[in-house]
């Protein structure tokens, strides 16, 4: 079986899913091929199998043209030619996408050759923007315009050009992709599943896989040294991980922790921060996993109060370093927990996630180590062997 994925960037969770399902495939005798536009970012982290398609000059006019007609995915031809040329070459029995819809192909050309040659499509959906006018999550500011056609767009934080087009982009959206044959939607929360549902999409086959990493670094991780490395021994740790915490990831939320809690607790971020925060311990992002896996295990209780999400990997990694997890009722962020490891509390409700905060802390042996571990089982290297169970069920005709 040969897979080809294609995605746009190696940035974030990508990379670590991408070598995780492609060691999987290949321990079984299968061949994988990544189909990678040709960016920096790209070539900056470069994955096995990779196939680079396209330039970086057409990818710039293509956003150049985006912010002048506020329409995406429907210029770069030449590029998108070059990439059919290359999966012509590669011959794949199965088409996997990720993020494809961020200004670097032309959408309808490359669904026109699909439908023609009828290659099944699996679609992993990390967020909304398949069936929305462009935006990746749209809760935030409780929008339903997607699911009759959007326009007068309400939201323009991730909008970069100043032309509206986001009612002609979902047209778009809607007119390309319910043009495919042989599609399968994959989503790793109940949450998008259920918007899949209620969109254009919504006569596809959608299933729930939820991501999964190899959990051994977090298991056999010993974060006491650190501990002690940051004069924490005698603290209540709450620990936060995001590339770059802004309003979105929930750091209006930590500046009130930092600001209301007792001087028995402390707050640690790891990531990017571009101010000073009175008693907050910063912590510069790192690719070491052992390094962030220990972070993990120094903490207490892990924090996710992010406002717009769909299945934090930060989440699973924290329960298998053993710590429980309060977070929003944001996306599907509370799915990866249950009432033995964590606390889901309202969407923006700080005191209240401060309260579950200490209820955590005062409650060790409800909130165990032990516990957090069990209920991360569901989250490892098994969910690929799903994705390869569903491959092989769709060349079948089984699904």
């Amino acid at each position: 079986m040969k897979v080809a994925i294609l995605q746009s960037g190696n940035n974030g969770f990508f990379p670590q899913f991408y070598n995780n399902l492609s060691s999987t495939l290949i321990s079984k005798g299968h061949e994988i091929a990544l189909f990678s536009p040709r960016t920096g970012v790209n070539h900056r982290t470069q994955l096995n199998g990779q196939i680079f398609w396209g330039g970086r000059l057409n990818w710039h006019i293509h956003n150049l043209l985006y912010n002048i007609t506020g329409i995406k995915d429907v210029y770069s031809t030449l590029d998108t030619l070059n990439l059919i040329q290359k999966l012509s070459k590669f011959q794949p029995d199965i088409i996997h996408f990720h993020v494809i819809g961020e200004g670097i192909l032309n959408l309808p050309l490359l669904i026109q050759y699909l439908s023609r040659k009828n290659i099944p499509i699996i679609w992993t959906m990390h967020d909304c923007r398949a069936f929305t006018g462009g935006c990746p999550y749209f809760d935030e500011i409780s929008c339903d315009k997607w699911k009759t056609g959007c326009g007068k767009c309400p939201d323009t934080q991730y909008r970069s050009s100043r032309i509206d087009g986001t009612s002609l982009q979902w047209k778009i959206m809607k007119s390309s992709l319910t043009k495919l044959k042989n599609l399968t939607i994959v989503t790793p929360s109940k949450w998008l599943h259920d918007f899949v549902k209620q969109s254009f999409l919504k006569d596809y086959n959608c299933k729930i896989i939820y991501n999964g990493i190899d959990q051994y670094p977090f298991i056999n991780a010993n974060g006491t040294k650190l501990r002690e490395s940051l004069g924490l021994t005698n603290k209540k740790v709450i620990l936060g991980i995001a590339a770059n915490w802004t309003a979105r990831k929930g750091l209006d939320t930590f500046k009130y922790l930092a600001s209301s809690l007792s001087d028995d607790y402390k707050v640690v971020l790891v990531g990017t921060i571009n101010e000073e925060i009175p008693n907050i311990i910063k912590l510069p992002q790192t690719s070491d996993i052992k390094k962030i896996a220990a972070y993990y295990s120094m903490a207490d209780v892990f924090c996710n109060p992010t406002l717009a999400d769909n299945f934090p990997t930060t989440n699973i990694e924290a329960l298998s370093a053993g710590t429980p997890i309060v977070t929003y009722s944001t996306g599907g962020s509370p799915e990866a927990i249950d009432c033995e490891t964590g606390i889901v509390v309202e969407k923006g409700n700080k005191q209240m996630l401060a309260e579950a905060i200490k209820i955590i802390c005062m409650s060790s042996e409800k909130y165990s180590r032990q516990l957090c571990l069990k209920r991360s089982q569901r989250f490892g290297m098994s969910q690929y062997d799903e994705y390869v169970s569903l491959y092989q069920k769709i060349l079948n005709n089984i699904e």
